[in-house]
């Protein structure tokens, strides 16, 4: 039986891009006024991006989340990457992998990311 709960490892520089991506997706996937199932994963992302901002500090970089709401974080990633992408006109391929995996428990830093960014930005 999968476990219930993921655990995030990430630095409060990931978190701040994660709970960004989260949220604008949530508000641009399921605006307010929608149906009753849309109005609830909405709620469940923004509450998902307040409990990971609060448990990711300067001093602790892990966070437990319930694997519920898994592929909507992974539809958010892709949203904001696909936004990135259009607005910077650049790819992010080494950026989305990385990050995908925190949804596999793999620890993710702010200077991987930074890594990742450069090693798009020549490819």
């Amino acid at each position: 039986m999968a476990k219930p709960s993921l655990t995030l490892r990430l630095d409060p520089g990931i978190r701040d891009i994660l709970c960004s991506a989260i949220r604008d997706y949530a508000c641009a996937a399921y605006p307010e006024g929608g149906s009753d199932c849309a109005q609830v994963a909405r709620y469940t992302l923004l509450e998902l991006a307040a409990d990971i901002e609060a448990g990711i500090t300067d001093g602790c970089h892990s966070v437990q989340i319930s694997r519920r709401p898994r592929a909507m974080v992974q539809a958010a990633l892709t949203w904001y990457f696909d936004r990135c992408d259009a607005e910077q006109q650049t790819g992010s391929a080494l950026q989305r992998e990385l990050l995908a995996g925190l949804l596999q428990e793999r620890p993710v830093s702010s200077a991987e990311l930074a890594a990742a960014r450069a090693a798009d930005a020549v490819a």
